[in-house]
């Protein structure tokens, strides 16, 4: 089962106005500003980099989370992630203290993700759009936050998978 993750409303404020008003259009618009004023045609490629930069950063944001047959999948465009159904505890929508210290991940226009450490609830990865609906995964040594569109749906679909014992093939020789 595939749950989306779309952007909460500050999130899509910020990416729209900070990301595309900022990032891309007054470059842009000081592009072309310089070409009317010197005439250089060359000065038009100067929003480019940042028109990378916003590619690369919306590229690792996730889109969404699928339950897939080994565990549950962190969709991005790349550095997809696969949390094995293994290390999975538990899963609920308790609210934690989320980010703080040691932030080794990346707080973007699109999202944040990678691993944090905070005093109150230890190491803990985040791979969010949004900071309203949050889901909680367990694992081994903290925990991961997710965000998908339908919170409360992708629980009840996970912690039935979690329940559905997996099969247990054996080998025989003879």
């Amino acid at each position: 089962m595939h749950f989306p993750a779309s952007l909460g409303r500050k999130q899509r404020l910020l990416a729209g106005v900070l990301g595309i008003g900022l990032g891309f259009g007054l470059p842009f618009l000081l592009s072309v500003a310089m070409v009317a004023a010197s005439g250089e045609l060359s000065l038009l490629i100067l929003p480019l980099p940042f028109l990378g930069a916003l590619w690369v950063i919306q590229g690792l944001a996730p889109s969404g989370y699928t339950l897939e047959q080994e565990g549950v999948r962190i969709e991005r465009r790349w550095r997809r992630r696969l949390i094995p159904y293994a290390t999975i505890l538990g899963c609920d929508r308790r609210r934690r203290p989320i980010g703080g210290l040691l932030a080794a991940g990346i707080n973007s226009l699109f999202g944040s993700h990678g691993p944090r450490w905070n005093p109150r609830s230890g190491w803990h990865y985040l791979a969010i759009t949004n900071t309203d609906d949050l889901v909680f995964l367990e694992i081994r040594g903290g925990f991961v936050a997710l965000s998908p569109t339908n919170p409360d749906e992708f629980v009840r679909a996970l912690l039935a998978h979690l329940r559905t014992p997996s099969p247990r093939w054996s080998l025989r020789s003879g």
